[in-house]
């Protein structure tokens, strides 16, 4: 029986697609490094209407793996000596995401105020 040409055409698309798949995971697993997540947190002041002292956490994931429950801390301070201290929690930051969270201190913002921040943990799921 002799194949018509749609059978040859169906035929070779499936073997290129097959064949760019198998290169396509071989080149993948050579080239693949383990690399923990790489969190990085920027603040950003925010206003609301009630005037608080409100903060704008950003949590960017631009490592290769997820990271989960990650833990961050953000210390106020002034003129040397902290004021007050908060923490935000993220429950999942995927690879190559943005995150976001609000905190808020209970001290009235004035000038002169510094935050610190610090990522205390995660896990790797």
């Amino acid at each position: 029986m002799k194949k018509n040409l749609l059978e040859w055409s169906v035929f070779a698309a499936s073997l290129l697609l097959v064949l760019g798949l198998i290169g396509y995971l071989v080149v993948k697993s050579f080239s693949y490094q383990d690399t923990p997540p790489d969190l990085r947190v920027s603040i950003a002041s925010t206003t609301d209407s009630l005037e608080r002292n409100i903060y704008k956490l950003e949590l960017v994931n631009k490592g290769t793996q997820t990271a989960e429950n990650i833990a961050v801390e953000v210390i106020l301070e002034m003129d040397g000596k902290e004021l007050e201290t908060t923490e935000a929690l993220f429950p999942q930051a995927p690879t190559q995401s943005i995150e976001e969270a609000w905190i808020t201190f209970r001290a009235k913002r004035a000038a002169g105020q510094k935050l610190k921040v610090h990522i205390l943990g995660y896990n790797r799921p």
